[in-house]
């Protein structure tokens, strides 16, 4: 009762200050509301089911998930009050759900209908991936959105570059085993993995094309020239970022 009490105290105080109320304050941390600076995490301890949840009122979304795969994930302590506005609030929902193996896809986005699935077995997973064009992944670069994309290469054989990649991933200290890479045709590179990775994996490739567009297919293997481009790959992220900042 005292809990009850407490809790229902805050959501009024935080309904004179002006704020939203979103979840009600339980015994390891405050209530979860909405200002004027957007959603409002507390500090204090929440489970993955509490997040989606705070997010979907906050989105005005639904994000459908079973309980029986979402709450023995582990949960999340934040030190500090975190404000989020709607774009930063999806971003940071995404990111926290693949630091536990999990994933928000959409099921009818026009609709805000989305499925939270288990990216560690769910054979539901890749029959739910959505397309998105290189432009729309660029225009949302930060956004940990499971996805798959294509991009027809001018100067660069596709079955190499996806060989490539794909060695690439497999390196010690690679981001994910998520990521895959293929050649539809010579020309035809399809890629699947977060979104926030093909964000960089395109400006890496958009740099490729124009770094062999000239040269001569057999002047070195496309292997030794991925390897001499990798050190770029820090100042492409860095455009990147500043390319979403805009």
């Amino acid at each position: 009762m005292r809990r009850r009490a407490l809790g229902a105290a805050l959501l009024l105080a935080a309904a004179a200050a002006g704020q939203q109320p979103i979840a009600p304050a339980t015994a390891v941390r405050g209530a979860i509301t909405a200002d004027k600076h957007g959603l409002v995490l507390p500090a204090g301890e929440f489970t993955v089911g509490e997040l989606i949840e705070a997010a979907a009122a906050f989105l005005g979304r639904n994000y459908l998930y079973d309980p029986d795969v979402v709450a023995p994930r582990e949960g999340f302590v934040l030190q500090r009050s975190v404000a989020m506005d709607a774009i930063g609030s999806e971003e940071v929902l995404g990111a926290l759900l693949s630091a536990r193996n999990l994933a928000a896809v959409p099921l009818d986005e026009a609709r805000g209908v989305y499925q939270v699935v288990a990216l560690d077995g769910d054979p539901r997973l890749l029959a739910l991936l959505p397309w998105r064009t290189p432009q729309e992944i660029l225009r949302r670069p930060r956004l940990r959105e499971p996805a798959v994309t294509a991009l027809e290469l001018r100067s660069v054989d596709a079955r190499q570059l996806a060989a490539a990649l794909r060695q690439q991933a497999l390196q010690p200290g690679a981001p994910t085993p998520w990521f895959a890479a293929f050649a539809a045709e010579e020309r035809l590179l399809l890629l699947r993995g977060h979104r926030d990775q093909l964000a960089q994996v395109i400006v890496f490739v958009q740099q490729l094309e124009r770094a062999t567009g000239a040269a001569p297919a057999g002047d070195a293997t496309l292997l030794r020239r991925v390897e001499q481009l990798e050190r770029e790959l820090a100042e492409l992220r860095q455009q990147v970022a500043a390319r979403a900042a805009r």
